[in-house]
């Protein structure tokens, strides 16, 4: 790989000289040509006849067809050259900046790139002890390292290319002039790459080292990535790499294996790059229908009539789907495709899986993350939650009917029959959360308390795909900056909540012995908390407060029986109470600090901004002990140390409350408040908790309410500091938001007990 010393010193200067100096050739070739014609072609012509003077002409035609071909070689090199300049100079450049970013921001860089954090305020025990430092540092570090990384393989790669294409002789033993030099580096490396995969499972290890090489220093190029796929065609490179993974099985801790693994993640983000529309140039509908036509094909990856596995082009398109963020124009029609198969035979993915077979490494999806591949669904909802866009234009628009060769039926309808009948699919949504539907046993192992786990993988990616179509950022986002939701996906939240809050809704994802959409539970309450506003209305029925953007308009009873669904599960219940300490904190802090014209005195309105928050920290207390007590599904210790990503939520429910586009900022209330809050937050969760008597007695929780209490006067008391009151007066709300947290808190425990009961 190129080094940061040589890309960040090396002198680009004699490059771009030459490129001019081959650029000025074409023009003298050309005059020589022309010179050539007229003294010595034109000379001789009408002067001198016969075979000997045929042969001559014939020669001389051909020697000013060499200057001519002279002169395009000249001008094809020098366009190489200078496109390589520009791209050298690009890398350089991008590559300087970074040094003076990690400098400026107290990074030193090592020349092999190795960079260490020398900020003074590790030598300050108040700043490096303050909650949030060490994980800010460290993601700058991974950010940092990140980049030069990427910076270095992309100039690499680039000068792999120049080399090949200066080195390259496209004529072989012919003397003449090569009119088909490389004119960019773009060109080379995507007949270098192409060249690879048109060897399918017969390229060596080193070859497929290569080409992700390749593919992941311009997975972002649209040039590159349209070019390469362009030439590739949809079938082949479905086929390439469904016969990769079916070759890779074999051994899967072997090199070729992890090369395999790397390749499934750079076909993916390269995919996303040439199919993205605004990027010019970008693969036609025309590409995109035909991999959609190749999606009910069957792909031979074995000339032994015995392999028990011969995928369905969706079956191994879904594998590179769950690796980039696609338009919504390319992934959306996949997924109605694919659901349109999946009505017109239910079992479609399930009947072509290698289930049973004595190989338990068959595998469409090598990375092993959410199960073997056999069921595509899997793969497209993993991309859709990589997608917002797509997933939000899936799950709020029309249910679409579509032919088995991936072309719409513009007057057909989507049906099912899950063994009760044929039913018309109304919404995407009702279809994937229809308890009639069977989830595909994602695996080739035979072991029957395995193959119950592969389950698990499509409702968990569902719930990934919903989480983006209501947030508008993948699912895996870790920041706290959220776009204002539309108003589709509000619609689809309110949607969501009355699926899972209204009749039968908890039965699909609690109960004793689990249930079908169980593994969903998480997303649900991480949606839960990206709507926090909406949430706190909900139970509240108070439309005055906050929320981001368009309003779910949630219904009471449906709001409440859905947190207590969720809450059960340790992550949607980390979630949902740090979002709503955070959002309630802001309340408060609006309530004592903002401007207002009301009369109402700051004691009741206090007293407002704590109530819904703390009815929402009830029913999630409750929730907490009817997982640990009834469904007996998780322990206290999951509640306690479910604890990651307790900042995050923090950030988001503060932005909700107080409008702050990023958090924490400094000064601004968001950015003062999230440390507290995270701090009350981790030690509400630890302490929330019940014994059995406790719960049967119908006090679903012993330190919740207490901890709801603490968490209302910690907000007085920061949002007092903030606004300068006095002591007496701090104390005297503080007492206030205390007596309105305990009543709250046990209103909503008591709901959630009473729906119990």
């Amino acid at each position: 790989m190129v080094s940061i010393p040589y890309l960040d010193k090396a002198d680009l200067g004699p490059l771009a000289d030459a490129a001019a100096s081959w650029g000025a050739l074409p023009a003298k070739y050309e005059a020589l040509q022309r010179e050539f014609e007229q003294r010595v072609i034109n000379h001789l012509k009408g002067h001198w006849e016969g075979d000997a003077a045929n042969a001559a002409f014939a020669t001389m035609g051909r020697a000013r067809t060499e200057y001519a071909n002279a002169a395009t070689e000249a001008g094809r090199i020098a366009k190489l050259l200078a496109d390589a300049h520009t791209e050298f100079a690009a890398f350089q450049k991008q590559l300087q900046a970074l040094l003076d970013e990690a400098r400026a921001d107290s990074f030193h860089v090592s020349e092999e790139g190795a960079i260490k954090d020398v900020d003074s305020r590790w030598d300050s025990p108040t700043a490096s002890a303050s909650p949030g430092f060490a994980t800010e540092r460290k993601e700058k570090l991974d950010s940092l390292s990140s980049r030069l990384t990427r910076v270095l393989e992309q100039a690499t790669a680039a000068d792999e290319a120049a080399s090949a294409a200066l080195e390259r002789d496209a004529n072989g033993e012919s003397r003449s002039f090569n009119t088909s030099v490389y004119t960019s580096l773009d060109a080379v490396e995507i007949d270098q790459a192409t060249a690879i995969a048109a060897k399918g499972d017969q390229a060596t290890d080193a070859e497929l080292d290569q080409l992700n090489r390749i593919l992941h220093a311009n997975s972002k190029d649209s040039d590159f990535t349209t070019g390469f796929y362009e030439k590739l065609g949809p079938h082949k490179t479905l086929d390439f790499y469904a016969n990769l993974t079916a070759q890779a099985d074999e051994e899967p801790d072997s090199r070729r294996f992890k090369e395999v693994q790397e390749l499934q993640k750079n076909l993916g983000h390269s995919l996303a790059t040439a199919t993205d529309p605004d990027k010019q140039p970008h693969l036609s509908d025309a590409w995109n229908a035909e991999l959609r036509a190749q999606g009910a094909q069957k792909f031979t990856v074995s000339d032994n009539p015995g392999y028990p596995y011969q995928p369905y082009g969706y079956q191994v398109l879904g594998g590179i789907l769950r690796y980039g963020e696609y338009d919504s124009h390319f992934l959306t029609p996949i997924a109605r495709h694919a659901v349109s198969l999946e009505a017109e035979n239910p079992d479609i993915w399930i009947e072509n899986s290698p289930r049973g077979s004595l190989n338990e490494d068959i595998t469409s999806n090598p990375s092993g993350k959410g199960g073997d591949g056999f069921d595509p669904m899997t793969g497209i909802l993993e991309g859709l939650g990589h997608s917002p866009g797509a997933a939000e234009d899936f799950f709020t628009g029309d249910v679409v009917a579509y032919h088995r060769d991936g072309t719409v039926d513009p007057g057909g309808d989507v049906r099912v029959d899950h063994g009760d009948g044929k039913k018309d699919v109304d919404s995407y949504l009702d279809y994937f959360t229809d308890p009639d539907r069977d989830w595909v046993p994602d695996t080739a192992s035979r072991d029957l308390e395995e193959s119950a786990k592969a389950t698990q993988h499509g409702p968990d990616a569902l719930g990934h795909a919903l989480e983006a179509a209501t947030s508008g950022v993948a699912y895996d986002y870790e920041g706290s900056d959220m776009p204002k939701h539309s108003q589709a996906q509000a619609g689809l939240v309110n949607d969501i909540v009355e699926k899972f809050g209204g009749q039968g809704g908890g039965e699909l994802v609690n109960g004793k012995d689990g249930a079908p959409l169980e593994p969903m539970r998480d997303s649900l309450g991480h949606i839960a908390a990206n709507y926090m506003g909406d949430v706190q209305r909900g139970v509240s029925g108070d439309d005055n407060l906050p929320v981001h953007g368009a309003s779910a308009n949630l219904d009471r009873a449906a709001t409440q029986a859905f947190l207590a669904e969720v809450g059960q599960d340790p992550d949607a219940y980390q979630a949902v109470n740090a979002s709503q300490q955070a959002y309630t904190t802001g309340l408060v802090d609006r309530a004592m600090n903002g401007e207002t014209d009301t009369r109402v005195p700051v004691s009741d309105r206090v007293a407002s901004a704590v109530h819904p928050g703390a009815t929402v920290a009830g029913i999630m207390s409750e929730a907490r002990a009817d997982a640990v007590w009834d469904t007996k599904r998780a322990e206290d210790e999951d509640f306690n140390k479910n604890n990651e990503d307790v900042g995050k939520w923090v950030g988001r429910g503060a932005g909700l409350a107080t409008g702050a586009i990023k958090v924490p900022v400094v000064g601004d209330v968001a950015g003062w408040m999230i440390e507290d809050v995270q701090s009350s937050v981790l030690e509400s969760i630890a302490q929330d908790s019940s014994t059995e008597a406790e719960h049967e007695a119908g006090r679903g929780y012993s330190d919740g309410q207490e901890q709801a209490v603490r968490s209302a006067r910690d907000a007085v008391r920061q949002a007092g500091a903030h606004g300068g009151y006095d002591a007496d007066t701090i104390g005297d709300l503080q007492d206030t938001a205390g007596r309105e947290a305990q009543q709250s808190h046990a209103a909503g425990a008591k709901a959630e007990d009473a729906r119990h009961g």
